[in-house]
């Protein structure tokens, strides 16, 4: 497998740390062709995706601003030859419908998601050498402003390539500016990277989470459910609450009663909670957390791969992707500094939410 790394001539020094990071194994680092041009992903991208090795089956394609753990080239080869025929994401943003995706699929036990494609993430991306060539090709006749997560998602629907997400994620993401003007997002960290997979991990192909059609979702604190419009072109909408919560045999009005029990007698932690964080994204969050505790008890195929393959879930894994729930999803309500000075807190209040909609019914 080939690897290359984008940059722009004023990042450089990130791309070079990257691929110190990477040696001894041979890097290319991959200029912009148009530095004094518009701010642009598509072209430095496109000139990555063409730097394919000779005689290369994969190449990997990773951003300057990529963080990544030692000994993570090794875990991205066994990712790809587990998933020789498609697009191998290791990397999902903690506020994407994909970073939902990997939570629920951490949750469950798997190793693997199938992408929910509004973008395929692009921040460390290995694709099949015959693909990569294909989207240089495919590229060359898109609109140069597309960016170039959006356009890898429209080839890989054109050209039938299936996309899974490593579960956890294998690649994080450096909290630096923009240069294409992404600063106005807040920081784009992953959704459940814990550096080095916790040990006796392996990317098992059988352990993969897909066949679901709805997948709890909070974004800009409002929790919301993603439901699938058409398999085929792996088309999404998120909705709001009201209108998909059906889905998980519960309404909004047993959610707030239940949401109220839990917060009834808070103990000190959530009393201050309470006093620093909005209601409602204090209710925002737990309520999304408790969907996802529905999910893996009620709805398919969740329950059924829980049962198969759920329990327990490691610790860090689960510990991990309750943070960065609310993380990804109260901004820019509350933002990413005001979230982590609240410490283990928001997580908690996440943790009581997952443990109401497993027990749901039960207690």
């Amino acid at each position: 497998m080939s690897v290359a790394v984008m940059t722009h001539p004023s990042r450089r020094h990130l791309a070079e740390d990257l691929a110190r990071r990477l040696a001894p194994y041979p890097v290319e680092i991959v200029l912009d062709p148009e530095p004094d041009g518009p701010p642009r992903t598509l072209r430095t991208a496109s000139a990555a995706w063409a730097a394919v090795g000779p005689g290369c089956t994969h190449h990997l394609v990773l951003q300057d601003d990529a963080v990544v753990f030692p000994g993570f080239l090794e875990h991205a080869f066994r990712a790809v030859q587990a998933r020789p025929d498609g697009a191998v994401a290791l990397h999902s943003d903690w506020g994407s419908r994909n970073g939902a995706a990997v939570r629920m699929a951490a949750l469950l036990g798997a190793r693997w998601v199938r992408a929910v494609c509004d973008y395929v993430p692009t921040i460390a991306l290995a694709l099949p050498a015959t693909a990569a060539k294909g989207l240089v090709d495919y590229l060359a006749g898109q609109d140069p402003d597309e960016a170039d997560d959006v356009a890898v998602a429209h080839y890989a629907r054109e050209v039938g390539l299936p996309v899974h997400l490593t579960v956890p994620n294998l690649a994080a993401h450096h909290d630096v500016p923009s240069v294409v003007g992404n600063n106005d997002r807040g920081r784009r960290e992953a959704s459940c990277y814990v550096g080095e997979p916790p040990p006796g991990w392996s990317p098992d192909p059988a352990r993969t989470l897909d066949g679901f059609d709805c997948l709890p979702y909070f974004k800009h604190g409002e929790p919301r459910v993603v439901v699938e419009n058409d398999r085929p072109t792996n088309n999404w909408s998120p909705v709001p609450l009201e209108a998909a919560v059906d889905r998980f045999g519960v309404d909004v009005p047993a959610l707030h009663e239940r949401y109220a029990r839990d917060v009834a007698d808070p103990q000190p932690w959530l009393a201050d909670l309470a006093a620093r964080v909005p209601a409602d994204q204090m209710w925002s969050l737990w309520a999304t957390a408790c969907l996802m505790g529905l999910a893996r008890t009620r709805v398919e195929p969740f329950r059924s791969l829980w049962d198969s393959w759920g329990r327990p879930v490691e610790p860090v894994l689960r510990e991990r992707v309750l943070a960065t729930l609310a993380l990804g999803g109260m901004f820019p309500r509350v933002t990413h500094p005001e979230v982590e000075r609240l410490g283990a807190a928001p997580a908690r209040l996440a943790a009581l939410g997952l443990a109401a909609g497993d027990a749901w019914g039960r207690d």
